[in-house]
């Protein structure tokens, strides 16, 4: 009898540990975070290269802009084709006046097609074709995710 009574107890004890374990699967849950939450990415460095390729008749040179962009989010990834870069040159300055008033090219603008994971930094290249002759200055307005994203006014000089 005494058994009977011992496997009852031990029968009982364990169906109300079950039960207050099922219970309690959802007190110490943490919200999900939103999917569809876009990181705000932040415009780094803006750097130039000239480069020179060989062509027939003439030389080509294109000057290279290289935007850094910085996802400082801890969590959250941005996806791919959220972020893009436009950059718009400004005022051209040259040795001679009649290049710099027929010298304009035209605004570049660059989509990030890969996700950019948590702290992690891309550089986004855009090329603009530049004049025989040598040019003295170049101002740019950098900015990302236009119209509300963050801009930069940079100027390439040449050396």
């Amino acid at each position: 009898m005494v058994g009977r009574s011992y496997k009852r107890a031990v029968i009982s004890l364990l169906s109300l540990i079950l039960i207050a374990s099922l219970g309690t699967g959802n007190g110490a849950s943490q919200a999900a975070p939103k999917e569809d939450e876009i990181p705000k990415v932040r415009l780094e460095n803006v750097t130039f290269r000239v480069r020179e390729t060989e062509s027939t008749p003439t030389p080509l040179r294109i000057l290279e802009v290289y935007v850094e962009i910085l996802n400082p989010s801890q969590r959250l990834t941005a996806p791919p084709n959220s972020i893009k870069a436009v950059v718009v040159p400004g005022e051209v300055k040259s040795f001679g006046e009649e290049l710099a008033d027929a010298f304009a090219p035209p605004p570049g603008e660059v989509v990030l097609d890969l996700p950019l994971p948590p702290e992690t930094r891309q550089t986004l290249i855009i090329g603009f074709s530049l004049p025989k002759q040598k040019l003295e200055s170049i101002t740019f307005e950098v900015q990302l995710n236009p119209p509300e994203g963050e801009t930069k006014v940079v100027t390439w000089e040449e050396k």
